[in-house]
């Protein structure tokens, strides 16, 4: 009985503090007011199934170096975006491609996991992210907050390609931002 009440508090606490993990550190109340904030993403440091770019890419063809740098990323970042700004259109603030915006959030992605494709016995696309809010011209981080999130878990079987189930992954994280922003903001 005792370990039963023991884990339930473990349990517990682990919960409040990966939750607590997740919150902007500071709040961005500043952004209150803004219609529109710079967005650029950073991949400068990004870590793939939890090996460096250089290593991950040993593995892979030019054409799939090629891809991922090119249409899917764009792709990936475009979903991004768009689950942000569907969560915040009823609060007029729009983030993308505004370099005159008082404000720029930088997105560092920091770990991408492609999942893996094997039917029932599938594992999920895996996102982690840095977004860092600064004054745009400048390298003053304002408010930051890290979210790591996975491909929706009824996705997972039906998506045999690594780049698709990234871009879930992508969905799901701008998904959540947008919805942490919007408690903020509103």
């Amino acid at each position: 009985m005792n370990k039963k009440i023991l884990f339930s508090t473990l349990l517990t606490i682990a919960t409040v503090f990966s939750v607590s993990a997740q919150r902007f550190k500071p709040v961005p109340n500043f952004l209150k007011g803004q219609t529109v904030i710079n967005v650029v993403f950073d991949y400068s440091n990004t870590v793939f199934d939890g090996d460096s770019q250089e290593e991950y890419y040993e593995d892979k063809s030019a054409k799939w170096i090629k891809e991922w740098e090119g249409n899917r990323r764009e792709t990936n970042d475009s979903y991004l975006l768009d689950n942000i700004n569907d969560e915040l259109e009823k609060i007029n603030i729009q983030f993308g491609d505004y370099p005159d915006a008082q404000y720029t959030m930088i997105i560092d992605v920091v770990d991408c996991d492609f999942g893996a494709y094997a039917g029932p016995f599938s594992v999920p696309a895996k996102l982690k992210c840095t977004f860092n809010i600064v004054e745009t011209g400048t390298s003053d981080v304002l408010s930051t907050i890290t979210l790591k999130e996975s491909q929706n878990s009824f996705s997972v079987i039906g998506t045999p390609i690594d780049f698709d189930r990234m871009y879930l992954a992508f969905g799901e994280v701008g998904e959540e931002l947008g919805e942490k922003l919007f408690k903020i903001l509103k």
